[in-house]
């Protein structure tokens, strides 16, 4: 049997005529449209986040500095922080961020820079003479807000400057 009549030019197999047809023609232009389709579901499907990170990068007597990244998809609010010297009552400390700055939106990495504030901690992050004690340290507590407005706070370490 001959594969293409010779009178109309037409394939004599089903399959030769599938292949050669509009049919083929129609799957390949379903190609790009399945791939958005994918695209668009695995979004939808893919868990909505955030999870801010920081890691304390210097910290001195009055100023500490860090590196806040948000390792989720979505964007987290620093909201405030907050420092306490070896046991005593956490006080606040002044974000070194202008405001629109404290979003920080996911896979982003912000430097943030804390200060004392002199009129409530004069003696900066610890008092000269607390310095001078043994296992001295000092505790940053971080908070802030995810995306789905659920309030948590990290906590940082760091021995006490020598200043």
């Amino acid at each position: 049997m001959a594969k293409k009549c010779t009178t109309c030019n037409e394939y004599q197999n089903p399959a030769y005529r599938w292949l050669s047809g509009n049919v083929l023609s129609g799957l390949i232009a379903l190609i790009p449209i399945c791939t958005l389709a994918f695209t668009f579901v695995y979004d939808r499907l893919e868990p909505q986040a955030s999870d801010l990170q920081f890691t304390l990068t210097r910290c001195d007597a009055k100023q500490i500095a860090v590196f806040a990244s948000n390792l989720g998809n979505r964007a987290a609010i620093l909201t405030h922080a907050e420092f306490s010297s070896n046991g005593s009552p956490y006080q606040p400390l002044h974000i070194r961020l202008d405001i629109e700055k404290k979003l920080i939106d996911g896979s982003d990495t912000r430097a943030i820079e804390l200060r004392t504030i002199d009129t409530i901690s004069p003696g900066g992050l610890v008092p000269f003479a607390q310095r001078q004690t043994a296992n001295c340290s000092i505790t940053i507590r971080l908070h802030s807000v995810s995306f789905a407005q659920k309030t948590s706070f990290r906590e940082l370490t760091c021995a006490c400057p020598s200043l």
